[in-house]
Order: C-alpha cells, then sequence, then structure tokens
C-alpha cells in the first residue's frame, strides 16, 4: 500500500524574544536551551510522521517549519521565506505585552507575502513565567482568535504553551496540520 506524501510548510513568525525557536526546538525532539540564540534570517526544521484523517485516509506528512527572524532589521529578508507556506504560528511571550500588540502586524506580514489569507495557529508562549511575572490573562489571547476566526470563516486556535516545560508544543504543531488540511479540502469543495 503506497501512503501519499504531504509536504506542508509553516512559518513560525513573531517578535524577537517570545520564544519561536526554543518552541520549535522543543517540538523537534531537542529540548530546551535557557540561552537566548538570536535567529538570523531563518532557520528551518522538518519533520515526517504519519497522519489519518477520515476524509482522506492515511498520509505521511513532512512538516517544514521555518523559523523566522523577529527582529525588525530582518524585515526586508523575510519576505522570501514565506514563500510557499500553508500555515503560520504566531507566538507572543505572555509576560509581554508589546509581543501581543505587535502579532496583529505579524499575521498581516504573513498574509500579505503569502497573497492569501492561509490560516494561523495563535501562540501565549512562556505560560511558565505565570507564577512570577504578571502577564496577560487568556482571554486576550481568546479574544484575538475570535477576531480572526470569524474573519477568515474556520477555528483560528488559541494555545497556550511553554517550551521550558514543553507543556501543549506538540499540540500547536498538530493545529497547524489540521488546519492546513481543512482549508486544503474546504477549497477543493468550493
Amino acid at each position: 500500500m503506497t501512503v501519499r506524501v504531504l509536504n506542508i510548510k509553516v512559518v513560525i513568525i513573531g517578535d524577537g524574544r517570545v520564544g519561536k525557536t526554543s518552541l520549535v526546538q522543543r517540538y523537534m525532539g531537542y529540548g530546551f536551551n535557557p540561552q537566548y540564540l538570536r535567529t538570523i534570517g531563518a532557520n528551518f526544521y522538518s519533520r515526517r510522521f504519519d497522519y489519518e484523517d477520515e476524509r482522506i485516509g492515511k498520509l505521511a506528512i513532512q512538516l517544514i517549519v521555518w523559523d523566522l527572524a523577529g527582529q525588525p532589521y530582518f524585515n526586508e529578508v523575510r519576505e522570501q521565506y514565506y514563500r510557499g507556506a500553508k500555515v503560520a504560528i504566531a507566538v507572543f511571550d505572555v509576560t509581554c505585552e508589546e509581543s501581543f500588540k505587535n502579532i496583529k502586524n505579524w499575521i498581516n506580514e504573513f498574509w500579505k507575502n503569502i497573497g492569501e489569507k492561509y490560516p494561523i495557529v495563535l501562540v501565549g508562549n512562556k505560560i511558565d513565567l505565570r507564577e512570577t511575572m504578571e502577564g496577560l490573562s487568556p482571554e486576550k489571547g481568546k479574544e484575538l482568535a475570535e477576531k480572526y476566526s470569524q474573519e477568515l470563516g474556520l477555528e483560528i486556535p488559541y494555545i497556550e504553551t511553554s517550551a521550558k516545560t514543553g507543556e501543549n508544543v506538540e499540540k500547536v504543531f498538530q493545529y497547524a496540520v489540521k488546519l492546513v488540511l481543512d482549508y486544503l479540502i474546504r477549497k477543493l469543495e468550493k
């Protein structure tokens, strides 16, 4: 039996220092590094796994994750890294309101560079720091996700994570795959 392979390019976007690289590295099985290492331009990672969907059967998913630099001086080079992406994981730091405010700009940048409103997963990272620092309430993220869900006509999930503890990290990428499949199937049915 031949299993179909579906390549899915994901971009992980958001301000610098929100934990994008830590999330990807945790998902890829590299663990957590407490040292901040600034991404220069972009890094990419790949993971292949089996996936089953009742609508289309068994697939092998080749997930290609592009971790984009969040610092403003990388604005010009980021454009090229968006090409071919089918979903974005938009990350903010729950202890940094500025990164939450900027997430709208990141989502708009993604849609502008793709030329279509592909789905996003909204992620509030660093929930492990809420015990020692004041942070945004989960309701803020949920409200923003609902706003985008209504605009797109498809569910935009909001997931809170900790790259440090690994909480909900796997779930973020599972949602990303599900959203891409839902989006593509919906387009085929039209």
